[in-house]
């Protein structure tokens, strides 16, 4: 009978509705027994929902089964899961020390209760659960081991950056007068572009944040938490056909640190996005974004908020930017992308330059937007074709941690230059981003 729950839970995953009417049914059946495979497909239908916003309905399917097994690890440890989603990072904590009552070396238990003690500040004993992971004879042992370094490292920073600290940084950054609106940002590029002087808006986000240098000892501080992040990264850039933590790729990326601060206008992480990584309490999301914030630009430098590009869309400000313009450049991975911007805003000419597009975005993209190398075959043939006089020609770009290198040449060339990241993609009705809809042009 479990079996055909789950099946029906699974074929209705994406109808909120028929999924609850199935968790219903599995709450209100009466089973002879549990063994098992069933308490596992029960959790299973479990997880589906809390995945859909189920809540309740994921907390009594929970609930049912450790009640069944006070030993159970699957069904506390998906239920210490849906409260370190919501950030009740003590009601998490509490499940995880149920199932290490049980299961003192449980390894996904102490691995998870570490990365949160740590968080609320009980190290001694988030190093303690480290400690209790087994690793003698497993055929995996490297892989655990990098594990727990990793979140050794995790642990250390956020005692150095806890929550509190990271937001204030960004709640400071807004309220900084030198923190731009989108119709001030607006202002400064139409004056470069009528001085016809260069000017870049760079965009800024975990991404970007994953290879910031601040120093050889910091370095060395983080090294597990700071290559974890890089290969995370450069997995949705590249797809493992690039190795994010060795030279030259990891020198040229570096260089993101002089970009953010020597960029006309930064958009920077903002407080909520702060707030959710560490609700979240996500490995490389909390680093990046925080040691973005850690880069000291000049005084006065501008900034505005990451999210600038929708805020330029949904004011239409980008159009009217865009519509003063004769003919503009362009870097995206969109082959047909030219075309359409000809025929929508009437441009007697789009000097385009292809990338291609994220490998880890590539079934949501055209075969024709991801074919090639980004790194290290387009890269440098962009950077030349770039460092030509650009004479305040405005450049559209949208081309991933490489792309924020296009913005820094262009504007050292003359030109103006607008990382509009994901809107490019909205142009194409390509949804990369979480919530991201087919976007008008104009």
């Amino acid at each position: 009978m479990t079996f055909q729950f789950l099946r029906e839970a699974e074929e209705a995953r994406h109808d909120k509705a028929a999924l609850a009417e199935v968790t219903r049914r599995v709450l209100h059946t009466r089973f002879a027994s549990v063994g098992e495979i069933d308490a596992a497909r029960v959790v299973q239908i479990g997880i589906l929902a809390r995945d859909a916003g189920l809540r309740e309905d994921a907390l009594a399917l929970f609930d049912r089964m450790a009640t069944a097994s006070p030993s159970d690890i699957a069904s506390r440890y998906e239920k210490a899961v849906l409260f370190l989603h919501e950030g009740n990072h003590i009601d998490c904590v509490q499940m995880l020390r149920q199932i290490l009552a049980y299961h003192p070396h449980e390894d996904r238990s102490n691995l998870m209760a570490a990365r949160v003690l740590h968080a609320l500040g009980a190290h001694r004993e988030a190093t303690a659960c480290l400690d209790s992971i087994l690793l003698d004879g497993r055929p995996d042992r490297a892989q655990w081991e990098r594990q727990i370094r990793i979140i050794h490292d995790f642990g250390r920073y956020v005692s150095a950056f806890p929550r509190a600290r990271a937001v204030a940084m960004a709640e400071s950054a807004e309220r900084s007068p030198s923190h731009m609106s989108v119709g001030v940002l607006a202002g400064r590029i139409t004056a470069a572009l009528d001085s016809r002087s260069g000017f870049s808006l760079v965009r800024a986000g975990d991404g970007e944040g994953a290879f910031v240098f601040l120093g050889n000892t910091d370095e060395a501080d983080f090294a597990h938490l700071y290559e974890q992040n890089r290969h995370d990264r450069a997995r949705v850039w590249f797809a493992d056909t690039v190795d994010a933590t060795k030279h030259p790729f990891l020198g040229e990326a570096f260089r993101i640190t002089d970009v953010v601060r020597d960029a006309d206008v930064v958009g920077m992480p903002y407080p909520n996005w702060i707030r959710h990584e560490y609700t979240i309490l996500s490995v490389t999301g909390i680093s990046s974004l925080t040691n973005l914030l850690r880069i000291e630009r000049r005084p006065g430098a501008a900034s505005c908020t990451q999210l600038i590009h929708i805020e330029l869309h949904n004011t239409k400000l980008l159009y009217s930017i865009m519509q003063s313009q004769k003919e503009i450049g362009l870097i995206s991975c969109h082959p047909g992308l030219p075309e359409r911007l000809k025929s929508v805003l009437g441009y007697e000419r789009v000097d385009y330059h292809h990338v291609p597009g994220e490998k880890g975005h590539s079934h949501l993209l055209s075969e024709e937007a991801v074919a090639g190398s980004h790194w290290p075959e387009r890269y440098p043939q962009i950077m030349d074709a770039l460092s030509q006089p650009l004479n305040g020609r405005l450049y559209i770009v949208a081309a991933g941690l490489l792309g924020k290198f296009y913005c820094d040449r262009i504007k050292k060339s003359g030109g103006v230059a607008l990382d509009v990241g994901s809107v490019a993609d909205g142009w194409m009705g390509s949804r990369t981003r979480p919530g991201l809809e087919p976007l008008s042009i104009g």
